[in-house]
Parts: structure tokens; C-alpha cells; sequence
């Protein structure tokens, strides 16, 4: 059977659903995640029923130590831009807001500074670059988390359905037709489909990089990933070798490149990375 690595960087996400950890969690000694103000507290309530502890295993990347960041800032900035997407949550406000498009812009660049050209330039260029991607990853989290709080639900309805009708209703009937079928959102549901705003994800990556303190989670050259649009993206960028996969939900790839090389990640001591980089696909 295949050995998976012992250490492994989540990414783009911040974290995993209950059930694809259990899958790799006890698999490995180390899950490196990117930290943010909220990752710690999310990950409390999503995995505290696991028999094992999962503290021990995740390992946080955070923020080189000479990186100074308003952490309060930011969130206030990304509750202010979650309020304010509440007005398109239907097709008649989106319509009209499209026909103002300039105007949306420059008062979305009023209201958000993270956002803004004009205000990156009265800025520092770098302090600009790292509030953003902060945000970007933050709002993606968020978003991460009240998708999963829907696809619990979703479950909680699903079971207490089949109680009611297959119980109490018509015990063990199985020609009975249920006049509802509940699989349908469960399917549509994230972690069933790939990460939201995939591309804005590895965006927020790529300008936050090399502002990460790698030292404190080298070595390290193998990456956790749940999205098969990103591995299919990395298989037409680089060479790969498959390797013989641990089970049907959990495979494994060998790519001919660093780890910061894949990620795109700039300015970082690729002396202290291996050449290759193993790619751990978690296929739920």
C-alpha cells in the first residue's frame, strides 16, 4: 500500500469538511494551513467530535513576524463586503446595479480601500498587496464555512426525511415513492463540486506568498488539494507521474517541479525545496 507524506500544505482553502478529514487526517503527522483570524475558531466547531486530536496534527503558516497587519481592519473591511453583496442576492438587483457599473466601481472602491488603484499608490505597494490577498482569503473561508454549515443541514433534513417516512410512516415498504428527492442539493452542494472562485483563491496565493514565514514549516514539498479543476490545471502545466493510489478516494501524484514553482510563488529560497512536489487529491 502507498505511504502517503508525512507533512502536506491544504491548499488554496483553509480548512476541510469533517468527513474528508477523517479520511487524511490519521493518515498523516502534519496538515500545514494558512491561519487566519477566524481558521482556528472555524475548525473548533466543525471538528470537535473527533476521537483523535486533531491539534496535534494541524500546523499553521502564518505571517512573517516583521509582517505587521490590522487584523481588526480587515475583518471589519470583510463583513462591510459580505453586507454589501447581500445586494445581489437576486437576478432584478443585479440587473440594475450592471447599468451603473462605473459608478458601482468607484463607490466599491470608496467603500473598500483594499480595492482601490488610486489608494494602493498613496500606499505602500506591498502593505496594499497583503490586505487584499488577507481579504480575498478571508471572504473565501467564510464562504467555505457557511457552505458546510448548509451541507450539514442539508444532511440533518435528509436523515430526519428518511425517519419520518421510512419509520414511522410506512416502516419497510420499499414500494413506496418519496415525493421529494433531497439528494439533488446535497449534490449541488460544495464540497460535492469545486471550490468556489477557484481563480481568485490562487490569486490571493500568489500575492501573499512570499510574505509567508515558510521557515517554520520547512521542509516541506507535498500539497493536499480537493479541487480536480486545480489538478487538472497542474497536469497540463507540468510533468507528473501517478503514483499507485492509496484508495479510490485519496490519490496521489508526483509532479516534476518545486512546491513554490507550482504554487507560483515568488521570491521564496527554493534552495531549501525539493525539486519535485508530491500531490495528495482527495477525490469526495
Amino acid at each position: 500500500m502507498l505511504n502517503l507524506p508525512s507533512k502536506l500544505l491544504l491548499y488554496p482553502q483553509t480548512f476541510i469538511p469533517s468527513e474528508m478529514a477523517t479520511k487524511i487526517f490519521p493518515l498523516v503527522s502534519k496538515i500545514v494551513v494558512i491561519k487566519l483570524p477566524r481558521t482556528l475558531e472555524i475548525m473548533e466547531a466543525i471538528y470537535k467530535d473527533f476521537s483523535f486530536s486533531w491539534k496535534e496534527i494541524v500546523t499553521f503558516l502564518e505571517l512573517k513576524k516583521e509582517i505587521k497587519v490590522n487584523w481588526e481592519e480587515i475583518e471589519k473591511e470583510v463583513r462591510a463586503i459580505e453586507e454589501w453583496g447581500l445586494n445581489f442576492r437576486t437576478p432584478e438587483n443585479l440587473k440594475y446595479f450592471s447599468q451603473f457599473k462605473e459608478t458601482l466601481e468607484e463607490s466599491l472602491e470608496e467603500m473598500f480601500p483594499s480595492f482601490s488603484r488610486k489608494k494602493a499608490k498613496e500606499k505602500s505597494e506591498e502593505a496594499f498587496k497583503i490586505k487584499r490577498a488577507l481579504i480575498l482569503l478571508c471572504l473565501a473561508e467564510n464562504l467555505d464555512f457557511k457552505l458546510s454549515e448548509v451541507e450539514k443541514s442539508l444532511r440533518e433534513i435528509e436523515k430526519k426525511y428518511n425517519q419520518i417516512f421510512e419509520e414511522k410512516i410506512i416502516g419497510e415498504d420499499e414500494t413506496f415513492e418519496k415525493i421529494a428527492n433531497i439528494k439533488e442539493p446535497l449534490q449541488m452542494s460544495f464540497y460535492n463540486r469545486e471550490l468556489p472562485n477557484l481563480n481568485l483563491r490562487i490569486f490571493a496565493w500568489k500575492l501573499i506568498g512570499k510574505y509567508l514565514d515558510w521557515d517554520s514549516v520547512l521542509p516541506l514539498s507535498d500539497v493536499l488539494i480537493t479541487d480536480k479543476n486545480l489538478l487538472e490545471e497542474w497536469k497540463e502545466k507540468f510533468s507528473f507521474e501517478e503514483e499507485k493510489s492509496f484508495n479510490e478516494e485519496i490519490k496521489f501524484y508526483r509532479f516534476k517541479t518545486s512546491i513554490f514553482e507550482m504554487l507560483e510563488i515568488s521570491e521564496v529560497n527554493f534552495s531549501k525545496s525539493s525539486s519535485e512536489t508530491g500531490v495528495v487529491f482527495l477525490n469526495l
